[in-house]
């Protein structure tokens, strides 16, 4: 008998071995990511906020445990979730953790694992969706290969556990919609609760689940009214009561709840965003901020089948509307666009103060990698009713009998793969500085063209390599470094206790992000580079840029500009110190002067009445909260701390056993 190429290539029947379930072969490929992630833990570092969330969580099992409510009340963070954080803390002090770089894996560890599950949960879904293994295996992968959610699983504590948080959610609603049954709406009930305390955007499935219960209720007959009431009773009360007993903020009053919405939606950090080439600042970034970031970070292969999911479901679905009210996958397809656009539309409408590219949103990649699958699914499954080979009688007769059906499906998923395994060589390169992953609809072959278009390494997680750099070249001698870095905890406790956090006029290193458009021009003595691009580097006590500042502001503090204020540059930005203007918060013994700290590309083509905004300093903190001391005063940028005086916080004393920065700047006029 000739072989034919159906014969030897069954591509019709192309398929994972069955007898094996699917979902364990998930989990063959989650422990796979899960080992690669424990050999790649100790390369990330630490964002800025880590510190302050663990402490957050700390003062949430405080108060529970005592009723204390020193830090509880009077920090910003307050209004953010910590369920997550508190389980990782009881985890903390289960395994008897207490060096901080045992604790801050161990934390960055929980962080992946729980990102992992949320990849398998994907699947899991895809298969339920779809009924295809190989179309679920590479949602699994779609969600899993986004370089930048991969980064931010080991550090991110809000953003990346939200998505697969998100996803779980997702598919519990699948699954409560098919059982159709009251413990399956509790269940989804209360993992929607832990959504909703993550982010308040978890908000957004409880109307969309809810008008898809209205359609089984409008389509229902009078015997099966009651139990659709029923469910709809229990899974709204599970999900509102959850989002409560978990926040211990809301135990006071519930109605805090509305105000944290409205708090964290319009954040009060007023931050400059490179964007596009130009500086704009966070509360008035463009309408289109959120959609550019999406589509130059997103691997390229997703991005394109999610498009074409995305389309399918508005060709096939939302154009039938009848069909879409009676049959519940394709509402469910139809809820999936409506997780990905809604928020969209809602940031572009309202205009949210939003910043650090798209990471507040990241939850997007969730049923968007839901939607790619949707498109791959819909690619293999095209009956092309064409025999692609048989175009002469001359040809052999195993190539006449090869349909273009049966290798549709190799050629997609052969594509597909393809471009997941490029997106994986691109992230080996980029590691361990995958947060900063750009596709080719951006210019990753220029140097230093990246870094004057948009943002990078903005939470400074390149400083880890610095410190690393600098223990590494002085073995032997005590560094002392400026301004303030997040990631010494991290290090080994020998490296750590070498560093030393000193003032700009007594450090010996500055460590810098790669914001200054002029990076790549400083004398560094190290720097950190992606694509070209340098993210972060280090000057040291020779060189001009420092201390030559700070003696001229010491000496003769002579402006080097004027306008609205009187303008000086330190460290690396620029001072404003205005007279006669009104203290930030009420206090007797607050000085009238304002401090302002803005980096010199925050300032850039902003109007004079701009520049008040976007302070920063990391010089000093209380309870991560940035401090302004101005000869022997305080001043505070916000009134948010009412329960601390001036002069405790001058004197360093001890809040919650956290040490006070204390000191001031010798500027005089």
């Amino acid at each position: 008998m000739t072989p034919t190429l159906s014969r030897l290539f069954p591509l019709n029947r192309l398929t994972l071995p069955r007898r094996v379930p699917f979902w364990a072969q998930a989990l063959v490929l989650c422990a796979l990511f899960a080992a690669t992630g424990v050999a790649v833990l100790d390369d990330y570092g630490m964002p800025g906020d880590e510190l302050v969330h663990r402490e957050m969580a700390t003062a949430n099992v405080e108060y529970i445990a005592t009723g204390a409510t020193d830090l509880l009340y009077y920090s910003d963070y307050r209004y953010y979730g910590v369920s997550f954080d508190m389980s990782m803390l009881l985890l903390e002090r289960a395994f008897g953790l207490q060096d901080s770089r045992d604790i801050y894996l161990t934390r960055h560890l929980i962080m992946h694992l729980f990102f992992i599950a949320g990849g398998f949960v994907c699947g899991m879904l895809a298969y339920r969706m779809l009924g295809s293994r190989w179309v679920a295996l590479f949602a699994m992968l779609m969600f899993l290969l986004h370089p930048r959610l991969y980064a931010h699983s080991f550090f991110n504590v809000k953003d990346t556990p939200f998505a697969a948080m998100l996803l779980i959610a997702l598919y519990l609603t699948h699954r409560a919609f098919r059982r159709d049954t009251l413990g399956a709406f509790l269940l989804c009930g209360i993992v929607m609760g832990l959504a909703m305390n993550m982010r308040p955007f978890g908000l957004m499935l409880l109307p969309m689940i809810l008008a898809m219960r209205a359609l089984d209720l409008w389509q229902a007959g009078r015997a099966e009214r009651k139990r659709i009431l029923a469910s709809v009773g229990i899974f709204a009360a599970a999900a509102l009561a959850t989002t409560y007993i978990i926040h211990p903020y809301y135990w006071e009053n519930p109605l805090r709840f509305i105000e944290g919405i409205r708090v964290l939606s319009q954040h009060p950090n007023i931050v400059g965003n490179l964007f596009m080439g130009e500086v704009h600042l966070s509360d008035a970034a463009p309408w289109n901020f959120i959609p550019v970031w999406f589509a130059i970070t997103a691997p390229p292969v997703t991005l394109l089948l999610g498009a074409l999911g995305a389309a399918a479901v508005c060709w096939q679905d939302i154009s039938r509307p009848l069909a879409a009210l009676r049959d519940r996958e394709t509402r469910f397809r139809v809820l999936l666009l409506g997780c990905f656009a809604l928020p969209i539309a809602v940031v572009i409408a309202l205009r949210p103060n939003i910043y650090n590219d798209w990471r507040h949103m990241y939850f997007l990649w969730a049923p968007f990698c839901l939607l790619a699958a949707v498109g791959l699914h819909r690619i293999t499954n095209i009956n092309m009713r064409v025999d692609i080979w048989k175009v002469g009688a001359r040809l052999p007769g195993w190539v006449r009998g090869c349909r273009l059906h049966m290798a549709q499906r190799a050629l997609a998923y052969g594509a597909v793969g393809v471009g997941l395994l490029t997106t994986l060589t691109a992230m080996a390169a980029l590691h361990p500085y995958e947060h900063v992953y750009f596709n080719t609809l951006t210019d990753t072959k220029t140097p230093d063209a990246l870094a004057k278009r948009y943002d990078m390494d903005y939470w400074s997680l390149a400083h880890r390599q610095l410190l690393e750099h600098l223990v590494a070249r002085y073995p032997d001698d005590a560094l002392r470094i400026h301004p303030k870095t997040r990631n010494t905890p991290i290090l080994p406790q020998n490296e750590r206790e070498r560093i030393v956090q000193a003032p700009p006029h007594e450090a010996d290193f500055y460590l810098n992000m790669g914001i200054n458009r002029n990076a790549a021009a400083e004398p560094a003595i190290h720097r950190v580079r992606a694509y070209g691009n340098v993210i972060a580097y280090i000057l040291d006590r020779d060189s001009s840029t420092y201390r030559d500042y700070y003696r001229a502001i010491e000496t003769n503090a002579t402006p080097l500009a004027s306008a609205d204020f009187d303008v000086y540059i330190h460290d690396g930005a620029l001072l404003y110190i205005k007279e006669n203007c009104a203290p930030l918060f009420t206090n007797p013994n607050a000085n009238i002067k304002v401090f302002l700290h803005i980096f010199p590309v925050e300032l850039a083509d902003l109007p004079a009445d701009k520049r008040e905004l976007g302070f920063e300093n990391w010089d000093f903190w209380l309870d991560g909260e940035p401090v302004f001391f101005l000869d022997g005063k305080c001043i505070h940028r916000q009134p948010r701390l009412p329960g601390y005086p001036i002069a405790r916080i001058r004197t360093g004393q001890h809040v919650k056993d956290k040490i006070i920065w204390s000191a001031e700047f010798p500027l005089t006029r």
